[in-house]
Parts: structure tokens; sequence; C-alpha cells
């Protein structure tokens, strides 16, 4: 059973975004005309003192949604300190000629009509380069012609919903992804590892329970869509999605018949998940694991080191269509 890649996992408390809507994208940055970027980028314009001389650009990063997770976004690639990327940053609005601001290798496009997002989006990417669109919520309509220009589409979206309606019909055009799945690749790979063990492979045929805990309802159901589909097990384990107010995204998850159980807690430092098997033949044994760094830009830079298609998640969505 798979887990789709090795990343890091679930349990990420993101950066506040207190006071965002009155912040400004690129507050360093200089103001310039839309028909100047290029002209200004290749000037050399640098008010970003994090980012580091003559570092060779490897991929374009396009963030689009609302303004105030916009903000959030341009802080998480400020931690992006080993790739080089060219990032465009285009938060909605109603405006056909938004504020433009460059820093260095960024532009932000404040306020953009939608009806000019791929326009934009066309103009800014580094066609020579791979494209990753990191779509933050919005018209879930624009997510199509976004599809279209990137090599890879992350979806990242408050409420995935509409978007992940969508995904059968996205991955058509290019390789998508989530980063709720993004944050659960630990907790699935601390799950699939159960299945290393000949006993849980033979006991897994018994099992009919499935409970996901935590405060994150679409974490709970993308997690139980991936174990479902990778067991073929959907009639079989219908699976409980206990939402949990002021937990972590996710908390806990047990597998098992009531005698046998595989579980994972997230430990009370919320750092850790410890996993724990309990089946006949096994005697009990649990370890405990670091969920690694849980922020955004980690998270990002996951997504950066991966260009292929992901089965996995997309089998995983579409099973999660019928827990509601």
């Amino acid at each position: 059973m798979g887990t789709g890649r090795g990343r890091r996992d679930d349990g990420a408390r993101r950066p506040p975004v207190a006071n965002a809507m009155s912040e400004p994208l690129l507050p360093s940055g200089v103001d310039v005309s839309f028909a100047d970027i290029e002209s200004a980028l290749d000037g050399g314009f640098d008010d970003d003192a994090r980012a580091t001389p003559g570092r060779a650009l490897t991929a374009t990063i396009v963030v689009a949604g609302p303004l105030p997770r916009l903000v959030e976004a341009a802080h998480a690639l400020g931690e992006l300190k080993d790739v080089g990327v060219r990032a465009v940053l285009i938060s909605s609005g109603d405006n056909p000629a938004p504020t433009v601001r460059i820093s260095r290798h960024t532009v932000a496009l404040e306020g953009l009509s939608a009806r000019y997002l791929n326009n934009a989006v066309a103009a800014l990417r580094l066609s020579s380069l791979p494209t990753l669109v990191w779509w933050r919520g919005g018209d879930v309509q624009n997510l199509e012609g976004l599809a279209g220009l990137a090599d890879r589409l992350v979806l990242d979206a408050e409420d995935p919903r509409e978007a992940w309606a969508a995904v059968e019909t996205l991955v058509e055009r290019t390789a998508v992804s989530d980063l709720r799945w993004t944050r659960l690749t630990r907790w699935r790979a601390l799950m699939a590892h159960f299945f290393d063990l000949a006993d849980v492979r033979d006991a897994a045929s018994e099992f009919r329970t499935l409970r996901v805990e935590g405060s994150d309802r679409h974490a709970a159901r993308l997690f139980a869509g991936w174990l479902v589909s990778s067991l073929n097990s959907r009639e079989r384990i219908p699976p409980e999605l206990r939402e949990t107010p002021g937990a972590p995204p996710i908390e806990a998850v047990v597998l098992g018949d009531g005698a046998q159980e595989l579980t994972l807690r997230l430990a009370a430092n919320r750092t850790c998940v410890e996993a724990t098997a309990r089946v006949r033949g096994l005697a009990p044994a649990s370890r405990i694991v670091s969920l690694g760094d849980q922020g955004l830009g980690a998270l990002l830079g996951e997504e950066l080191r991966i260009r292929s298609r992901d089965l996995a998640f997309e089998r995983a969505v579409a099973a999660s269509k019928e827990f509601v």
C-alpha cells in the first residue's frame, strides 16, 4: 500500500494572518507598471535582503487567491532558502490594472480582475522553467485556465470541496495535489508501514472500523479516502469522522475491528505521532515519530520536488466524496 510519496505530514500550525487585510503584498517592493516588470527585474531591483545574489532560478511559483491568504503565502515563500524561484503573487479583485510591486525575483499584483488572471500568469511565468501554481482559494472557474498554464497545480483552499470536485477534470491538463495531502504524508507513511508486517496484512480483511479525529474535517475525509481506496474497502469500512474543535487538523486515526487496532495518535507536544499496533500474533508494539517541519514554506518546498502525477491523491479525493 503506497503512500503516494514520502513527504511530511499533518499537525501544521500556520503563521498568524492578523492584520493581513491592511498589510499590502510585498510592502518592501518597488512600484512599477505592468509593461515594465521584466525590464525592472532584469535591472536588478533588490529590496529583499533575504535573497541570495546570483542564485539560479529553477521554477516559477504563481500564488493566486484572496489578499489575506496571499500575505501569508508571501511570508512562506521567504522561507524557501535552498531554491531559486520567480514568485508571482496575484490577489483576487476587480481591477484590470492593479498595483504592481517587484522585489528581486518576486512580482506582486494586488486586486487583479479574474478576467485577466490567465494573461498575467502567461506573461509573468518563466516559460523555460517549470511552473507551480499554488491556488489559495477563490472562484474555481479560474482553475481550468490556470491548470493549462501549470506543470503542477497545488490546491490550498480553506474549504476545498468545490476544487476537489474539479480534480477529475483538472488532472487531464496538469498534475494536481493539495497541501492538505502534503500535511498528511507522515500520517500516511506511518499507517502504510503497519502493513509491512505479515500479521497486519493477514488481519486486514477483518478490519471493519476506521475513526479519524481532528479539527479539519476535510483532511480527515482525505485520509479516510486514501486508506479505504488503498485497502479496496469502501463498503466494508465506513469511516467515522470525529470533529474535535480546537484540536490539531488530525489528532488520531484508529483502524481495526475492536479486538485488533492500528492506532496513530498525536503526542502531547503536537510535534510527534505515536504509532501502536495491537494485532493477533504480534506482540504489542509502538514507536514515536517526528512530524518534521509543518510550516507552509517547508510544505511548499516538498511540492517543488515533485513533478509526476499523483494517482494516490486522485483516488483519495474520489473516495472522499462519499464521506460528507
